[in-house]
């Protein structure tokens, strides 16, 4: 792969967002619609194993990529707390590790700053 080039292009990008935002949209309508006897138990069992899908899918997706994807891993697994779910927390941590495995200049940056100040100091 060109070291040169985004980890992680414009079109995976979309394609993993266009899995992650609808399942944390179904978070939410699932969390509403909890209350009503049989249909809210049933829906909550479902997302459940649509969190699991999900998890496997971005995981699966991170690793054949060579990447960390800790925030993304995060997001998921704060999907399972309930009434944090409704939260977009798996979307959030998938952008987290988007942006963060596109931009490795912020390590140049931090290494230079670091040299920087220990030139200061002297």
């Amino acid at each position: 792969m060109n070291e040169e080039g985004p980890k992680i292009s414009l079109v995976e990008a979309i394609l993993m967002l266009m899995i992650v935002v609808p399942f944390d949209v179904l978070e939410v309508v699932t969390a509403l619609i909890s209350p009503i006897p049989v249909i809210g138990q049933i829906a909550l069992v479902v997302m459940h194993f649509g969190d699991w899908i999900v998890l496997f899918v971005i995981q699966f997706w991170l690793i054949m990529k060579g990447l960390k994807g800790i925030w993304a891993l995060t997001g998921n697994l704060l999907e399972f707390i309930p009434f944090v779910d409704i939260l977009p927390l798996r979307t959030l941590g998938l952008i987290a590790t988007i942006i963060l495995a596109n931009r490795p200049e912020t390590t140049k940056v931090a290494q230079v700053a670091g040299a920087v100040t220990e030139k200061l100091s002297k």
